[in-house]
């Protein structure tokens, strides 16, 4: 199943080369979960700590997908 994933600020390092900040890339998933995106795109569980779908934020890993899905995954954010 085909979906689009855009990785913002440290997860860019998981996109494929050429891929800027939060541009959308496709990806070709088996299984059709967050953690099915997050095992193709090798990012640990820990790593993403805010992923939204289709604009709505998402808390559980194993959130059933749908083809062409946009799934938007953030770092932890550090800050002081």
């Amino acid at each position: 199943m085909l979906v689009n994933v855009k990785l913002y600020a440290t997860l860019r390092k998981f996109a494929p080369d050429g891929v800027e900040i939060g541009e959308a890339f496709p990806i070709e998933i088996d299984k059709a979960t967050i953690d099915g995106v997050l095992e193709r795109l090798r990012i640990d569980k820990e790593q993403a700590k805010i992923i939204m779908v289709n604009g709505t934020r998402i808390t559980r890993l194993d959130y059933a997908l749908s083809p062409n899905d946009t799934i938007v995954i953030f770092p932890p954010v550090g800050g002081g």
